[in-house]
C-alpha cells in the first residue's frame, strides 16, 4: 500500500514537472493555443506580435545598402503550389487558397501593353528620366514590399537604387500608431519610425505613397481622410518633398473579403486621385493598367490567388515610372488610351463549327475575304509570355 502510495504522488510530481517544462519552452500544452494573428477587419488592425525584421527597409551602414534577405530569385507561384495561408503577408484576412483557386484559373487576361513597353527615348533623355528617382523613397505595404525585393533581385542598376520603407500590415490607420512592440512601421537602419522621420532620416527629396489595400475595410471616409494627414505630418519634417500617390491594385477576381474588394479599392482611388489633383500631388494609376479590363487583377499578375503581385506585374510598374517621369519632363509617352487596349476576345468552336468554318472558306473567293489590316492590334501576350518578357 505504501509502495502504490509513494508511487501515485512521485507520478503526480513529475506530470507537474514536464507542465513547467513545456511552458517554460513555449511549447502550447493547454486547451487554447496562441497564434500570431495578422489580421484587418471592419473594426481594427492587429499585430499580436512584432513584425521581423526582413518585412521592412534596413539600412546598413552610411553607404544605404538595402538588407533584403535571400537573392534567389523565387518561382512564379501556380495554382498547384499557393498556400492557405499565401495571403497573410498582406495583414489581410484572405480567403483560401481553395476559394481563390476557381477565380484564379479563370480570370480574364490584362489589357495589351505593347504601346507602353514600346517607350522609345534617348540615352541623354532616360538618364534625365532615371536622376529624377535620386532621392525618391517609396514607403507602402506587402504589394509594395514585393516590388522592394523585384527590385533588389534586378540587374538594373536603376532598380536597385530605388529606396523603400515597405511592411507588411503597413496601412493609413496604423502608420499613426506609436512606436512599440506591437507597431509594424518600416525599419530604417535597424529601428522602428513613423514613416515621416525615417523620409526626413533618409533626406527624402520625393515620396511615393502606395496606400489602401489595408485600410478599406476600416471605413471608407476614415481611411481616404487619413491620407492627406499622413502627407501633412511627411511635409511638416520635410516641407519641400515631392509626393506622388501610386494607386492601390486589385485583387483577383472574386478573391476581396468583406470591405477588402475591388468596389471599394476603384472607390479609393477615385477620392484620391481626386485629391491629389486638388492638392498638386502626383498621381500614378497602377491599378488599372494591371487589371483585367473589368476592374479586378489580372491573373498573371497575381502571385497568390489574392492579392500580391508577379515579376510581371512589377515589369509593368516599372516601365509606368518610367512613363510618370517622361511625361512630367515633357517627353511624347504613350497616353493612356493607347496603353489600354483590351485584346479582343477568342471564342471557343467546336470540331464540327471549325469543319463548317473550313469549308466555307475554301469556297469563298478572293473577293470576298476580308485582309487584317497592317495596323491592327497585337494579340495579348500569355501569362508565361509576359513574364518572360
Amino acid at each position: 500500500m505504501r509502495s502504490g502510495r509513494w508511487k501515485g504522488v512521485l507520478a503526480a510530481v513529475g506530470a507537474a514537472f514536464s507542465l513547467c517544462a513545456c511552458e517554460f519552452m513555449g511549447l502550447t500544452t493547454g486547451e487554447e493555443e496562441t497564434v500570431a494573428e495578422i489580421s484587418v477587419s471592419a473594426d481594427a488592425i492587429r499585430l499580436e506580435e512584432q513584425a521581423p525584421a526582413a518585412m521592412g527597409f534596413d539600412v546598413v551602414g552610411d553607404a544605404g545598402e538595402i538588407h533584403v534577405g535571400p537573392t534567389e530569385p523565387e518561382p512564379e507561384p501556380t495554382p498547384e503550389s499557393i498556400s492557405e495561408d499565401a495571403a497573410s503577408e498582406t495583414g489581410v484576412s484572405g480567403n483560401s487558397a481553395s476559394e481563390n483557386m476557381a477565380a484564379y484559373a479563370a480570370a480574364a487576361g490584362s489589357y495589351d501593353l505593347t504601346a507602353l513597353k514600346k517607350m522609345n527615348f534617348t540615352e541623354e533623355q532616360m538618364a534625365e528620366i532615371l536622376a529624377y528617382y535620386d532621392g525618391a523613397v517609396f514607403a507602402g505595404d506587402s504589394v509594395l514590399l514585393g516590388f522592394r525585393n523585384y527590385a533588389a533581385k534586378s540587374s538594373d542598376g536603376f532598380l536597385k537604387s530605388l529606396k523603400f520603407l515597405a511592411a507588411g500590415s503597413f496601412s493609413l490607420h496604423n502608420a499613426f500608431w506609436p512606436v512599440s512592440d506591437k507597431s509594424v512601421h518600416p525599419l530604417y537602419q535597424g529601428e522602428q519610425h513613423p514613416v515621416w522621420e525615417s523620409l526626413q532620416l533618409m533626406e527624402a527629396k520625393k515620396a511615393f505613397l502606395f496606400f489602401g489595400i489595408n485600410d478599406v475595410s476600416l471605413g471608407m471616409d476614415d481611411s481616404i481622410a487619413l491620407y492627406p494627414q499622413l502627407i501633412d505630418k511627411i511635409k511638416e519634417l520635410s516641407p519641400d518633398i515631392e509626393i506622388t500617390i501610386i494607386s492601390a491594385t486589385y485583387t483577383l477576381k472574386d478573391a476581396g473579403t468583406k470591405g477588402l474588394n475591388n468596389t471599394n479599392l476603384a472607390a479609393f482611388n477615385e477620392a484620391i486621385q481626386a485629391k491629389a489633383e486638388e492638392n498638386g500631388w502626383g498621381y500614378i494609376d497602377m491599378a488599372t493598367v494591371l487589371s483585367d479590363g473589368e476592374g479586378n487583377l489580372a491573373a498573371q499578375y497575381c502571385s497568390d490567388g489574392f492579392v500580391h503581385e508577379t515579376a510581371a506585374a512589377y515589369e509593368v510598374w516599372t516601365q509606368m515610372l518610367i512613363r510618370y517621369v517622361a511625361d512630367q519632363l515633357g517627353y511624347e509617352t504613350p497616353g493612356m488610351d493607347e496603353i489600354l487596349v483590351a485584346p479582343e476576345p477568342t471564342e471557343t468552336v467546336s470540331e464540327n463549327e471549325a469543319a463548317d468554318s473550313s469549308e466555307e472558306t475554301e469556297s469563298t473567293t478572293g473577293e470576298d475575304s476580308e485582309e487584317v489590316p497592317e495596323d491592327a492590334e497585337p494579340a495579348e501576350n500569355t501569362a508565361e509570355e509576359t513574364a518572360a518578357q
